[in-house]
C-alpha cells in the first residue's frame, strides 16, 4: 500500500523535528507530534513550544568544564582509532541520564548528522568513567530513533513525555508516558524496539557505586593500547546461541582468540527479569591502558560494551 500524502508530510516534518531536537540539551522531551514544532526560543519568544526541560537552559556540557574536558579527551583518543576518523573536529552535546545515575550521554555529530556517542558517569569530584561508547548514525538515545519508534507506535498525535533511563550499559531505555493513557511504554535506547512490559516492575535497581567501578577513568594518560575487529555478522543467521549449549564463562583472552581465528562469538543475555533475550555478536575489541576492556558489538552499528559486564550477564557461545 502506498503511503498517503498526509503520512508523507508527517514523516518529512518528523525528520525535521528529530534533527532539531538532537541539538537541544534536554533530559526530558515532551510533545504532541511534529505539528507543534517551533524554532528555538531565541527566534520564537511569542510562541509555545512542544519541548520543555526540567534542567537549566544552559547546556550541561557548558555547565561543567570537567565534563567537557573528559568528553574532549575521550573523543580525541577514539578519533585516532580505525573507523573513528570522522570524530576529529566533531561537535557534541550532552544530555543528563535518569535520576540518581550522575551520568550523561554525549551525542557526537558532524556536518549535521549524528556519528556516535559516549556515556560518562561521575566517579568523584571532576572524575568521570567511560561506561560505553559507539559509532555510527544510530547512537544511544538518538532522537531520530525515538521518533521512528513513536511513528511505529502511532503515539505522535498524543501529548507524550519521553525520559532517558540508564541503569547500566545493558539496561538503557526511553520511558514514554502519554497523557490519559492507562499504560506506559519502554523503548530500547539503542534500537528503539519496544520492550515487552509496560510498568516499572521489570526495571533493575540502580547501584550508583556498582557498574561504574568497572569502567575507564577518563584521565589524560589513558589510551587505547590494543584493538582488533572482524566483519560484523548477524546472530539471527548464525544460530549457535539458539541450537547449541553455552560454554563456560570465558576469559578475555578466550574471546580475543576466537576473534583472531575468524570465530563468531555470541553472548546471549536475558535482561529485564528474563523478559528479553538479546544476542550480542562480538566482532571486535578495544583494550585501554587502564586495563579496561570493551567488546565491539554490532547492534544497528558499532557499540563498545565493557567485557566484564557482558561476561557476567550473558551465556557464551563461541
Amino acid at each position: 500500500m502506498k503511503p498517503t500524502m498526509t503520512r508523507l508530510i508527517r514523516l518529512a516534518a518528523g525528520l525535521l523535528f528529530a534533527s532539531m531536537l538532537s541539538a537541544w540539551p534536554l533530559s526530558m522531551t515532551e510533545g504532541k507530534g511534529p505539528a507543534d514544532v517551533v524554532p528555538p526560543a531565541s527566534t520564537a519568544s511569542n510562541q509555545s513550544t512542544a519541548i520543555t526541560s526540567k534542567q537549566p537552559a544552559v547546556p550541561s556540557d557548558l555547565q561543567s568544564p570537567s565534563l567537557r574536558d573528559a568528553a574532549d579527551r575521550m573523543i580525541v583518543q577514539l578519533s585516532s582509532q580505525s573507523g573513528f576518523e570522522d570524530w576529529k573536529n566533531a561537535s557534541w552535546t550532552s544530555y543528563a541520564l535518569g535520576p540518581g545515575t550522575h551520568g550523561w550521554v554525549i551525542l557526537i555529530s558532524k556536518n549535521g548528522r549524528e556519528i556516535g556517542y559516549l556515556v560518562l558517569n561521575a566517579a568523584g569530584k571532576d572524575v568521570y568513567r567511560l561506561s560505553e561508547y559507539g559509532k555510527g548514525e544510530y547512537p544511544l538515545f538518538s532522537m531520530q530513533t525515538l521518533y521512528r519508534s513513536l511513528v511505529r507506535l502511532e503515539l505522535l498525535d498524543y501529548s507524550y513525555l519521553a525520559e532517558r533511563l540508564y541503569f547500566d550499559p545493558l539496561h538503557a531505555m526511553w520511558h514514554v508516558t502519554v497523557e490519559g493513557a492507562d499504560r506506559e511504554w519502554y523503548l530500547d535506547a539503542k534500537t528503539g524496539e519496544e520492550l515487552p512490559f509496560s510498568d516499572s516492575s521489570k526495571l533493575p535497581a540502580f547501584d550508583p557505586g556498582g557498574p561504574s567501578k568497572k569502567f575507564t577513568q577518563t584521565e589524560a594518560q589513558h589510551t587505547i593500547i590494543a584493538s582488533g575487529q572482524t566483519e560484523p555478522f548477524d546472530p539471527y543467521v548464525i544460530l549457535n546461541w539458539v541450537q547449541g549449549k553455552p560454554s563456560p564463562k570465558p576469559d578475555y583472552a578466550d574471546v580475543i582468540r576466537q576473534l583472531q581465528t575468524n570465530g563468531k562469538p555470541v553472548f546471549a543475555l536475558e535482561l529485564y527479569g528474563g523478559t528479553v533475550l538479546t544476542p550480542l555478536p562480538v566482532d571486535g575489541y578495544h583494550e585501554w591502558s587502564s586495563g579496561d576492556r570493551f567488546l565491539r558489538i554490532y547492534q544497528d552499528d558499532d557499540r563498545y560494551l565493557p567485557f566484564g559486564l557482558v561476561r557476567e550477564t550473558g551465556s557464551y557461545y563461541p
